[in-house]
């Protein structure tokens, strides 16, 4: 569907992510509902990235939910679609909604295929053996309005995740071994139905006029997977802060540093909610320097982009030398990778360009965010070495538990590890919470035990099945029926 662009159209296209609101902090393991960004077109007719979280706009985006079960109920039509896993990749499920009723099933297949291409070209360069939930909806949104996107939680201080570190639902499930929340997606997004500017080809020949729509998803979804940090200004004050709200910063924020080689986080210089935290943020662009990163870059490291520099661009109001929520420094810098093969998280998008996958240097600061499974202090049960507010009688050990073949195709094998308990009884459900207890008959074993689902049949291939111990306690596994 080639659809061209109007004369009023600027050249740009603003991406970026979701931003955290503020919250109550204790110094516990955590999981924050994450706000979202939007795409807009303004007034100029530029598009440009807004970010919201406890607002109206964020409600809205929200309110669409995080659950198959709420999704289903109002759409018109759905695909689902799952990536196909290759030995070192990832699996990702897809659903797609079409909430639109003038939205055809032939425009809906197209717009669907192409968001599918930006899923599969990252299914192919990230890992993980605990599969990735994803929910895209095409909606009628108001005027202007091209979408949102953004994860559905963030989590730290859970058993596998760096000590007091914020992280993103795919790779927190990734570091952990489970699914964080099995009752939701980890990423949600929704685009409109109406804006009239997308090329859904997957071909990388976008038209001069248009905006490619795969290499925007390929965007969003980078963000979603976790290409994301907390470090802010306030235009007004000029104040620097970091954490979401807490004092706690994301794996993003680990691996960055100043002009002068000292990490951003170091206190003594760059305290949190301090005016030398702004002044940092504020002069130019940061480096992300993790070890992968680094051998990517020859040793320089990756250039963050904080701001459109005047010296650069001469002076435009409300756009050079001062903080972009949402554009700033959860991207590449611009200036430095636009027209390169790493120009995927700049923030900014020209008309008629398309990207084949997400380049070498983020890939590499996938890795040193922990997507090649490495952590530098990792989470322990009973930990004695205790990082910043850390408590460890407060932080959450991860289960043994490990169920598997997931997706599966009649029967699932629930391995107890070191869990001593018994399973009192095997309840599976729907995506709309109704269903059966199984028969004792269909749970064999006692510390490995095969379950057998065979009984059990759905429309939706996504299942929950809820184990209840003889002790009282539960557990919840969100599982795929495969073909």
């Amino acid at each position: 569907m080639n659809i061209k662009t109007t004369p009023q159209m600027k050249n740009l296209i603003f991406l970026c992510l979701m931003a955290i609101g503020s919250f109550s902090y204790a110094q516990v393991s955590q999981t924050l509902s994450a706000p979202v960004s939007e795409l807009k077109l303004n007034d100029k007719g530029e598009i440009a990235c807004t970010i919201h979280a406890n607002d109206q706009e964020a409600s809205l985006h929200h309110s669409m939910g995080s659950s198959e079960s709420v999704l289903t109920a109002r759409s018109k039509d759905k695909i689902t679609i799952k990536s196909k896993k290759g030995p070192t990749g990832a699996q990702i499920f897809v659903d797609y909604y079409n909430f639109d009723p003038s939205f055809s099933m032939e425009d809906f297949i197209v717009a669907a295929t192409s968001f599918q291409s930006a899923i599969d070209i990252w299914a192919s360069t990230v890992s993980s053996d605990v599969p990735i939930f994803v929910a895209a909806a095409f909606q009628p949104l108001d005027s202007g309005v091209l979408g949102s996107a953004g994860p559905t939680f963030i989590y730290n201080n859970i058993e596998g995740l760096e000590r007091d570190t914020w992280y993103g639902n795919a790779l927190a499930d990734k570091l952990t071994g489970q699914d964080l929340s099995p009752e939701a997606y980890d990423i949600v997004a929704r685009f409109s139905t109406v804006f009239p500017n997308w090329y859904f080809g997957t071909d990388g020949n976008t038209p001069a006029g248009d905006y490619d729509f795969r290499s925007v998803v390929l965007h969003e979804l980078g963000h979603g997977l976790g290409f994301f940090g907390s470090m802010t200004v306030d235009n007004s004050s000029g104040v620097g802060s970091y954490g979401f709200g807490s004092n706690l910063p994301a794996i993003y924020d680990r691996l960055a540093y100043s002009a002068d080689g000292k990490s951003i986080l170091k206190e003594n210089r760059y305290g949190n909610n301090s005016l030398e935290l702004g002044d940092l943020l504020l002069s130019g662009p940061l480096t992300s320097k993790g070890p992968n990163t680094k051998k990517a870059t020859k040793g320089k490291g990756a250039q963050i982009f904080t701001i459109v520099d005047s010296e650069i661009t001469g002076p435009i109001a409300g756009l050079t030398d001062v903080w972009l929520p949402g554009s700033s420094y959860s991207h590449l810098d611009f200036f430095s990778y636009v027209g390169t093969n790493n120009g995927l998280m700049v923030p900014f998008l020209s008309r008629g360009v398309a990207f084949e996958n997400p380049g070498p240097i983020v890939l590499a600061m996938f890795d040193d965010m922990g997507w090649n499974g490495k952590v530098n202090r990792e989470v322990q049960e009973n930990n004695g070495n205790k990082g910043i507010g850390d408590e460890p009688s407060a932080i959450a050990s991860k289960s043994t538990m490990i169920l598997s073949p997931n997706p599966f195709i009649n029967t699932v094998q629930l391995d107890l590890g070191t869990e001593k308990r018994s399973i009192f009884k095997a309840t599976v459900l729907d995506v709309n919470g109704i269903g059966s207890d199984l028969p004792s008959s269909s749970i064999q074993g006692s510390s490995n035990i095969t379950i057998d689902m065979s009984s059990f049949k759905t429309k939706s291939n996504l299942y929950f099945l809820k184990v209840t111990f003889d002790s009282g306690e539960t557990e919840t596994f969100k599982l795929y029926r495969g073909q």
